[in-house]
């Protein structure tokens, strides 16, 4: 189960999201969160927590820490991330509450009065009158015995509630719920005061002061003698810690952290190739131990279309995003780039300068001569790719040249590329593959509404439509199949118009070809969750980051018998012939008529791929060579 990003606080891990963020989020992992709980985290709980190791250990230890306080937003923003917002308990209850009419959740409530409680049944019912409410129950105040304990789980399980509503206060309900992970089944939340909010025994504080953080002010004007000293104490020490905790920072910064910049990729966030999604992930990765990432972008517009960009500011993350501007031409495009990016990277203060592929590579010599620690991620041998003409390919094979001379240490993604790196210019390099994160499957939705897809209804290409992909081979083999499954090509073009318009051409001859254009989000998650089989047919890999993340999904796969294909899958895929459309076609038939050899890939490809590949080997070992040489060299 992939968690929502975070930052920590005070120690404390804080999610970042949005209220529509962290709903769709619950709603997702729902079965999965049976037993969890979530925390909704406030400047008192964070406070609570730096002072208290066990309480910290409790709430780090929860399925999310939702930002209820708003100063734990600015403070996120203040980091970076611009689009952290907030999660109020109170107002995550009505968003639940809505959502569970239409989809019949169950809901059971811990805590508070009996009279609230009641009060609060009153209120939910002619708000939402379709509400299941399965159960309610106000614990004496005072610590139940061990048997009123295995009572109330009894009755929780016997209710079976999808959502249990914890209202204790904190750090009591934070306690509780962690003491009685995987002993209730539904995931719990410790909403505090919402209880009394939703029932009308408090009233909230208006909009306008929880915007200017002053909610605590309007909670004490309720229960002075309560709160007054509660509030002082911790939002003052809040401050207080924070600047303490800043300020040794920048101590630890100046002794440990590195500042990086990385060169190469088309820009991030995106998934216009396997560069940007490795970028991502290490840049990211990188922020969150504490170091410095500037990630320098390209100019201009997503490769498959101005409609599949999304928006960028001048942060990602925790990511500073440098923009450098550059020709639309293909040609030009990537040298003025590598180019512009370099120079202005001399400038930067870095102590490492990243970059990815061959042909960004042709600058590295320049921060190698100033001195710069530099490092080359070699993502493929580019210059094979029949895409390139004879210029391109001059130049692709010079940055190569450039990667074995200068840099400090060339990292590649596959023993072939090693073997050829060694064999051409007697260059040692370190072995690093990709990562892959284990992703969530889901129900086909929206690739039924949209397509007409159903699970296990479909053969998936998922790649860039470029000759050396061999999609062309696929189609071919294809057709010469009687299936009922379709074939599903999911992929937008990439400086090869003609290929793309002769891919449309051979696809247009079968009524069961689907294109699909380029794809992400849902519906790229539920393409790779239904598929009946995945289908890559390259003539020329670095490393397929689509194939990690298809077998991540337990897709049984079928691949082109490449070396950096057969590196990846090892007895674990079905291979064919490279290029050999009558061996792909046999392998196909072989496998649509073989559905229990298919479920057998299918059970066994995801954690075989995720205990293989795992990005936070990747960021330490990467880690390892920036630091090799030393942080400076003086």
């Amino acid at each position: 189960m992939n968690s929502l990003p975070y930052t920590e606080i005070l120690k404390t891990k804080i999610n970042i999201t949005t209220m529509d963020e962290a709903v769709a989020w619950l709603e997702e992992h729902l079965e999965e969160l049976s037993g969890k709980y979530v925390c909704i985290s406030n400047v008192h709980t964070t406070v609570t927590a730096y002072r208290d190791e066990k309480y910290r250990a409790v709430q780090n230890g929860s399925a999310l820490s939702l930002p209820d306080g708003k100063p734990l937003s600015i403070v996120q923003r203040r980091r970076g991330y611009q689009n952290a917002g907030r999660v109020p308990g109170p107002d995550l209850m009505p968003e639940i509450f809505a959502l569970s009419e239409k989809k019949g959740y169950r809901h059971y409530f811990y805590g508070s009065r009996q009279t609230t409680l009641d009060a609060l049944r009153e209120k939910l019912l002619e708000k939402y009158p379709k509400l299941n409410i399965v159960g309610m129950y106000s614990p004496p105040f005072r610590p139940l015995t061990e048997e009123e304990d295995n009572e109330a789980v009894e009755r929780i399980n016997a209710a079976q509630p999808d959502f249990i509503w914890v209202g204790l206060g904190a750090p009591k309900q934070e306690i509780w719920m962690a003491e009685h992970e995987n002993r209730v089944h539904g995931v719990m939340l410790g909403v505090g005061a919402g209880f009394d909010f939703h029932a009308g025994t408090i009233k909230r504080a208006p909009k306008w002061m929880q915007e200017l953080c002053m909610e605590w002010l309007y909670r004490i004007t309720q229960d002075p003698k309560r709160l007054l000293w509660r509030y002082l104490d911790t939002n003052f020490s809040f401050l207080w810690y924070l600047g303490r905790e800043k300020r040794a920072g920048k101590k630890r910064e100046n002794k440990s952290s590195l500042k990086i910049a990385m060169i190469g990729h088309k820009r991030i966030p995106s998934r216009e190739g396997g560069v940007e999604i490795v970028v991502d992930e290490l840049s990211t990765r990188y922020v969150r131990l504490g170091h410095r990432v500037d990630a320098y972008n390209r100019c201009g517009t997503h490769v498959s279309g101005k409609k599949f960009d999304e928006a960028r500011g001048k942060s990602y993350r925790g990511v500073r995003l440098i923009q450098i501007p550059t020709f639309r031409n293909s040609t030009l495009n990537a040298p003025v780039y590598s180019m512009l990016a370099t120079f202005r990277a001399l400038f930067g203060g870095y102590d490492v300068v990243h970059y990815h592929a061959e042909g960004p590579c042709m600058m590295l010599w320049l921060p190698k001569l100033f001195g710069k620690h530099v490092v080359a991620t070699i993502h493929g041998l580019d210059w094979q790719r029949s895409k390139w003409g004879g210029l391109a390919v001059r130049a692709l094979k010079f940055g190569e040249k450039m990667a074995a001379k200068y840099a400090d240490d060339v990292i590649v993604l596959s023993q072939n590329v090693q073997d050829y790196f060694q064999e051409t210019y007697g260059r040692e390099t370190v072995f690093i593959p990709n990562g892959v994160n284990r992703p969530v499957l889901r129900e086909a939705d929206m690739i039924r509404s949209q397509y007409g897809l159903e699970k296990d209804g479909y053969i998936l290409f998922l790649a860039r439509i470029v000759p050396e992909k061999g999609l062309h081979y696929l189609i071919e083999a294809y057709r010469q199949l009687e299936t009922d499954k379709r074939l599903v090509i999911a992929g937008g073009v990439s400086h090869s118009r003609e290929y793309m318009d002769q891919i449309h051409e051979m696809a247009a001859k079968d009524s069961r070809i689907l294109m699909t254009d380029f794809v992400q989000g849902q519906v790229l998650e539920e393409l790779c969750s239904n598929a009946y089989l995945f289908v890559l047919p390259s003539d020329v890999e670095g490393m397929a980051v689509s194939l990690l993340e298809a077998m991540s999904y337990g897709n049984c796969c079928l691949v082109s018998d490449i070396k950096e294909n057969t590196e990846v899958v090892e007895e674990h895929a079905v291979t064919f012939r490279k290029g050999d459309v009558s061996d792909l076609r046999e392998k196909l038939k072989e496998l649509l008529s073989d559905a229990e050899q298919v479920a057998k890939m299918k059970s066994e490809s995801a954690d075989f791929i995720c205990g293989k590949y795992n990005w936070d080997s990747v960021v330490e070992e990467t880690l390892q060579l920036y630091r090799r040489n030393g942080k400076r060299k003086k």
